[in-house]
């Protein structure tokens, strides 16, 4: 139901009772629930990888307790950390029924980015006392208990308005600076991003948003294995990027991406630019206006601070094997940029003019004050992520009439099995999951193209093939991709994924 409202971007499920995994997939599956990331196990705020769990003869009574009542068997789960797990996903709602498990689960853990808390609480395991002791705790965290007429187990906490009113206005990351003028003739524009084994597929993505008028990339890198650190480091000796190892490896941290936009904060193209887009390798600017430059996107659309683009996702267009071949032509058929209001909920990423409104770069959307102009993919003005600092997304239905953030996830399914072995380039050792393939293999149209910037795109094609260095680098990491492929294509947990979506949704 949760994933089901209009708004709701994500919902992380955590579920201890093995024997109810299949039908809540089952569940979420027939009602279309594609945005759930659904996880087998405990949460609790013990270290430590297993926690017993005991499965009783009516699913209900099955707990981490024991002693009380007869069981059927117990299953070693994994123990979900809660303060690492609101760390990793910065849940702003947590609901919460855990038989008893609540008291002391939330004492030590930073709540800052919770709005509201739905829990019920069990007082004939821990009387009166803990009940008390945990509206308490809450109540440090800023989260207050909402009054209710009738009396209940369940209750609502909620962040009082004035302490959400001051997260809204997050203080500013951005070093002082000068600020130029709104210029959409000749624009300076950053693109950022991070990689890490996507070696294949660079060389088409610098061509084709340096035809499009990107005048500077910034590239962090960490733990590459195909090559892709060693064709952006002669791109950087050519001239056209900057590659740098990404700092949060300094700093031991495993959070790749945000360390990685703190960091540019501080660069000097950041500095010296006039516009700033944070965006993926995989994913391709498709301007209309014009001749699909930016500088034409800019002028049709007029001085903004924020522009975000909604993304149409590519599928796998039904192929199985990893071939060489630009993406944009071995996968033209996408989703549908008209969907009905219950598939319409998409990502957007985001064109973002340095000025005093912008208080801080990231991945999806910027940090900005009240006041800032922000418009959307049609050039219509979105109030929706300034009332929302958490919002990465929204309904697309008539905002590509501008621009669209063409995104290629999955490419082959061989290539997304290497993406499943690579691990995620945000976030350190996380796999993509089931739900990933299922909500983003979409082949319905193929009404977004790329014909009209074809000449140009070619040109900076042939110069980077030109060069003979760089031919050779992307040679190899063909190769080194077609090797991880081979290597792993007979392993256990790639061939249950791959049978999986060839069974449920290829």
């Amino acid at each position: 139901v949760a994933a089901s409202v209009e708004g709701v971007e994500k919902v992380t499920a955590i579920e201890a009772n093995p024997e109810l995994i299949p039908l809540i997939r089952e569940t979420h599956k027939l009602n279309n629930a594609t945005n759930v990331d659904l996880r087998n196990g405990v949460v609790s705020s013990a270290a430590g990888k297993d926690m017993e769990f005991f499965i009783r003869a009516d699913f209900w009574a099955s707990s981490m307790e024991g002693e009380s009542r007869p069981y059927i068997r117990k299953e070693s789960l994994p123990n979900f950390d809660i303060s690492e797990l609101v760390a990793e996903v910065n849940p702003t709602v947590i609901v919460c029924d855990i038989e008893g498990a609540e008291l002391g689960l939330f004492d030590g853990v930073d709540l800052s980015g919770v709005r509201n808390i739905i829990l019920e609480t069990h007082p004939k395991i821990y009387g009166d006392e803990g009940v008390a002791e945990i509206f308490k705790v809450l109540e440090k965290h800023g989260l207050f208990l909402v009054p209710v007429k009738k009396p209940s187990t369940v209750r609502t906490f909620e962040r009082k308005l004035e302490e959400k009113t001051a997260e809204t206005v997050p203080q500013s990351l951005m070093p002082e600076r000068k600020y130029r003028p709104w210029n959409d003739v000749d624009p300076a524009v950053l693109v950022v991003t991070c990689m890490k084994d996507e070696g294949p597929f660079i060389l088409e993505w610098i061509a084709w948003h340096k035809s499009i008028g990107i005048t500077d990339f910034i590239v962090f890198t960490n733990d590459c294995s195909d090559g892709t650190d060693l064709i952006l480091n002669r791109l950087e000796d050519m001239g056209i990027v900057r590659h740098l190892p990404n700092p949060a490896i300094a700093s031991g941290s495993t959070h790749f991406q945000p360390c990685a936009l703190n960091y540019l904060h501080y660069m000097r193209e950041f500095a010296e630019t006039d516009f700033v887009i944070s965006m993926d390798v995989d994913e391709f600017i498709n301007i209309k206006p014009g001749n699909g430059q930016l500088s034409d996107l800019l002028k049709t659309a007029g001085p903004f601070d924020v522009l975000s683009m909604f993304e149409l996702n590519h599928g796998s267009n039904r192929k199985i094997s990893f071939e060489e071949g630009l993406v944009t032509e071995l996968f033209p058929l996408h989703q549908s940029e008209r969907p009905g209001k219950w598939k319409a909920r998409r990502g957007v990423k985001s064109i973002v003019r340095l000025s005093d409104k912008i208080l801080g770069i990231r991945n999806h959307r910027p940090d900005t004050t009240p006041d800032a102009r922000w418009l959307d993919g049609s050039g219509n003005v979105d109030t929706s992520f300034i009332e929302d600092p958490t919002q990465n997304g929204g309904d697309c239905r008539g905002k590509y009439d501008l621009v669209t953030l063409d995104h290629f996830p999955l490419r082959s399914l061989e290539s997304y099995l290497a993406k499943m072995f690579r691990g995620d380039v945000v976030v350190k050792d996380k796999m993509v999951s089931h739900r990933y393939w299922r909500s983003r293999n979409r082949n319905e149209v193929a009404s977004s193209t790329f014909e009209r910037q074809q000449e140009g795109f070619r040109r900076e094609l042939d110069a980077l093939f030109a060069d003979a260095e760089l031919a050779r680098l992307h040679k190899l990491a063909q190769e080194r991709h077609a090797a991880t492929i081979a290597r792993i294509v007979d392993l256990p947990l790639f061939v249950e994924r791959r049978e999986w979506i060839m069974k449920e949704c290829w």
